[in-house]
Parts: C-alpha cells; structure tokens; sequence
C-alpha cells in the first residue's frame, strides 16, 4: 500500500509535468510557430501532457487525508517548546553568539544611519 504523502507528490508532479509538456507544445507549434501544430513533436507532447494530467487528476488526494494523519504533530523536535538557546532566558543580545563578529551591530546601524540621510547627489 503506497503511503498518502507519496500519492499527493506523485499526484503533484504528473500535474506540473503534464502542464509543462502541454505547454511546451504549445508554444512551440502556436506561439513561435517553430513547428507545424499538426507535427509529431507537438502531438507527442500535448497527448503526453494530457495523460500526465489525467494521471495526475487520478491519484489526487483530498488534503483532509494527509494533513489529519497521526504522524502530523505541530512540534517535530521531540523536547520542550520552552527550550531555549538565551541560557539566562533574558532576551538580550549576546555578541559572543553573533556570526557578525565584534563590530559587525555597529557597521549595520551606521549603514542604516547612512541610508536614512539625503544625498547631495541630485541630478536632474
């Protein structure tokens, strides 16, 4: 028995295939005209992408199925939602932690500064 998830993705991807071999053809035998709409090329395309789609319609499940399933928690992780990365649980900004290095706050605020004043430079 296949799994719920992997039907909606499979019903997902024949969907976007189908659409883009259809859409391929058109293009190519309409909209540029590249090809005779008629010619192999296209007609291989567009009953390809049709049946994709067709396929893709088929294996369609409602999304009530795959989102109430007993897997779906709201909370992956395992541990407490009150774990916390702030060790003092203060909420102040700790620049040992920061990957912007030790004047990294200060040469974003004055870039900021810097924007937020008017430029000389008007031309007209």
């Amino acid at each position: 028995m296949l799994s719920v998830r992997f039907l909606a993705m499979l019903s997902t991807f024949l969907l976007v295939v189908g659409a883009l071999l259809v859409g391929e053809a058109l293009h190519g035998g309409v909209v540029t005209g590249e090809y005779a709409v008629t010619s192999p090329w296209v007609v291989l395309r567009v009953v390809l992408g049709g049946l994709f789609i067709v396929l893709g319609y088929r294996f369609r499940t409602p999304t009530e199925e795959y989102v109430a399933m007993p897997s779906d928690e709201p909370d992956r992780s395992g541990g407490t939602p009150d774990e916390s990365t702030d060790p003092d649980r203060t909420g102040e900004f700790d620049p040992e932690m920061s990957p912007l290095g030790g004047d990294g706050l200060e040469h974003v605020e004055s870039d900021a500064r810097k924007s937020d004043e008017p430029s000389d430079d008007v031309r007209n």
